[in-house]
């Protein structure tokens, strides 16, 4: 009972920094069933308008800023709103619901690592992740415990890893008698890719009733930011090639230097980029190329310039499995909602956009000389 009081001091404030634990979706069902309740009925009264409004703030500032601002006065209303803008979110393309709930899974996370210990295991444990300490395991070892805090079952650390960062790759991890040795901070990682996971899930399942919930999106004037920022990832706008670097990079490029927080895929292929152009086309050592790297994500707001490093040799395959990985190609870039032209370079991949400028460089080069 100690581990669940220790999570719970103040119950209202748990369920609005957790919005999707059990708790949270437990007492989300309470209330609109206490309060009558209707969330296809909310642009009807002055109470659901209010919700309604603080929820599209929510979806709005996670598409548009990549962020989200907490409204400690809202008390279980800001729960509410973080399940409404689910409702909101299922009405845009679908390229946008990966970049909510990767904005909503980081807000998670982000609480989570202030906690003790307990309440990390335990919620990780509420998103099914079959975790203990390490002291609690037969395979205990002083020697392990300097470097490792839990261990994660290695079917529920498959389950959830991140899959395009060669650090979680399981070659890459301590593995014994099947679990996973890991640190809190990785722990709340993985906790972080549950979030992700169900929020897709709570929109996909919105999806399915967007008739009902339409009055919604006309109460809120249609969502023309949102859904004009929507368009703007399906209609191809052809670029020429003039900068050595492609519109999708500098985009996550200029997101960095600006001090902001880009999704864990952006940050894989932009550090692939660099490493590959760096090395491939620039014809530098790769140890130079991985410091150019480690060098540009200082200024994100989460650096931790060991991980980060450690993170960088890998994608250059100067650790693990030594495999030196590519960066996404563009259809990959625009499944993922990172290519800002949809498509419309005219190359495969994010290194031809480079190779390309570079050749058509040297050219105008030549025939000036």
């Amino acid at each position: 009972m100690t581990l669940v009081l220790r999570c719970f001091n103040d119950f209202v404030s748990f369920i609005v920094k957790y919005p999707f634990s059990k708790e949270g979706l437990t007492r989300f069902r309470e209330i609109t069933s206490e309060r009558g309740i209707y969330i296809n009925d909310l642009a009807n009264s002055v109470v659901g308008r209010q919700l309604l409004q603080r929820a599209y703030e929510i979806l709005s500032e996670a598409i548009l800023k990549n962020s989200i601002t907490d409204d400690p006065d809202l008390g279980e209303d800001e729960l509410l709103a973080h399940y409404i803008a689910i409702v909101l979110a299922a009405h845009l393309d679908k390229s946008l619901w990966r970049r909510f709930a990767d904005v909503e899974s980081k807000r998670f996370s982000g609480k989570l690592a202030l906690e003790d210990p307990d309440c990390v295991i335990y919620i990780a444990k509420e998103f099914g992740i079959n975790v203990m300490r390490l002291r609690d395991l037969d395979i205990y070892d002083e020697s392990l415990a300097l470097a490792f805090d839990v261990g994660v079952r290695v079917w529920d650390y498959l389950r959830f890893m991140p899959k395009n960062d060669p650090y979680w790759k399981l070659v890459n991890r301590y593995l014994l008698k099947g679990w996973v040795l890991m640190t809190y901070k990785d722990l709340v990682r993985l906790v972080e890719e549950a979030v992700e996971k169900k929020v897709l899930e709570l929109i996909s399942k919105a999806h399915e009733n967007l008739d009902e919930t339409k009055p919604l999106i006309d109460a809120l004037g249609g969502m023309k930011e949102l859904m004009e920022y929507r368009s703007g990832f399906t209609t191809k706008v052809k670029v020429q090639i003039t900068g050595l670097t492609p519109p999708c990079m500098e985009a996550i490029i200029n997101e960095i230097k600006s001090g902001g927080n880009p999704s864990h895929q952006a940050r894989f292929a932009v550090a692939a980029y660099m490493l590959r152009r760096c090395h491939d086309l620039e014809g530098k050592p790769i140890e130079d190329c991985v410091e150019d790297v480690v060098n540009l994500f200082k200024t994100v707001a989460d650096f931790d310039e060991k991980k980060t490093r450690y993170q960088v040799e890998h994608i250059a395959g100067l650790r693990g499995g030594r495999k030196f990985y590519m960066p996404p190609s563009c259809h990959e870039m625009n499944s993922l909602g990172l290519c800002p032209t949809n498509l419309g370079c005219g190359v495969k991949s994010p290194l031809q956009y480079t190779a390309k400028a570079i050749k058509k460089y040297q050219s105008m080069q030549q025939a000036q000389g």
